[in-house]
């Protein structure tokens, strides 16, 4: 490429000591340069018309193409110009189960306040999340750990205890146990568990403990009225529930099973992660995981 380059000048100026002042070389840099360019192409390239160097036929067809090759070349080495937010209008798709919907207004409002023509399409969680975002379908993924892949780039968002939560008044929580949280009927979100394992009642089945469950509802948003007007309680990770108990008036209580914290990670894809927008993007969502952390 170095030679190329030198052969370029050389078409252009038809000189060797103008094309040393151009490329800040010496003139027997350049006429090295020269000798060893007529070896590759096996062709004078240049020869002397007097005092000035003319190109031979060779010479002159190369200096038609070589500008657009040479630009063409630089364009695809140069490093990718960095992300407008302010200006772009790019749709960002994120996978992630649904229990992670209270990270989502503090990553809108700092999205919406930087890149107001950016929108964000939230996909559900299912098996096959990180093939779909090998085939780019997603920019990013959210779930628990799991073995990466070659082409699985993650880092850890944080980690969330696991709790019980109940309505305020809830007679379950005055002498609160392993026997009372495993007697009063429990509400199941069918996608608590994205990873297909319980980890619930694993732990509750060590103890000689079972979950009384009393329904079944598939989107954690319906949880939060249904533990409000009954006796139902519910336990998941503490992110789960962390805007809509408020809302709803609901209580937490430490579990009474030990169960280790749930820990997400953000995941992307090594092919097309190192993009400028998909940089920005994950770092947006890792600051509002961190915010959640922080409150939690």
């Amino acid at each position: 490429m170095n030679l190329l380059v030198v052969l370029d000048v050389l078409l252009r100026e038809k000189s060797v000591g103008r094309t040393a002042d151009r490329l800040n070389l010496t003139s027997s840099a350049v006429s090295h340069a020269l000798k060893r360019l007529r070896l590759l192409f096996d062709n004078e390239l240049l020869v002397r018309d007097g005092r000035r160097m003319v190109p031979t036929a060779r010479g002159q067809s190369l200096a038609e193409t070589l500008p657009s090759l040479l630009a063409q070349v630089e364009h695809t080495l140069a490093a990718p110009g960095p992300f407008a937010p302010a200006s772009s209008t790019r749709s960002f798709r994120l996978a992630a189960p649904d229990f992670i919907s209270p990270l989502l207004p503090h990553l809108l409002k700092v999205i919406t306040d930087e890149a107001p023509g950016v929108s964000v399409e939230l996909a559900a969680y299912s098996p096959t999340a990180a093939l779909d975002m090998h085939q780019g379908r997603y920019d990013a993924l959210i779930a628990p750990s799991f073995k990466l892949t070659d082409d699985l780039r993650g880092v850890e968002l944080g980690s969330w205890p696991w709790v019980t939560f109940g309505r305020k008044d809830h007679p379950g929580f005055v002498n609160w146990s392993l026997e009372t949280w495993a007697r009063f009927p429990h509400l199941l979100v069918s996608a608590s568990s994205p990873s297909g394992r319980n980890p619930i009642d694993l732990a509750a089945s060590k103890l000689g403990a079972a979950r009384n469950i009393g329904a079944v509802v598939p989107h954690f948003s319906m949880a939060a009225p249904i533990l409000s007007g009954t006796n139902m309680l519910l336990t998941v990770p503490s992110i789960a529930m962390h805007d809509s108990a408020v809302v709803y008036g609901l209580v937490q209580r430490n579990l009474p099973l030990e169960i280790p914290p749930l820990k997400l990670s953000l995941f992307h894809s090594a092919q097309s992660g190192d993009e400028p927008e998909i940089r920005w993007f994950r770092t947006h969502i890792a600051d509002a995981a961190r915010a959640l952390v922080s409150l939690a």
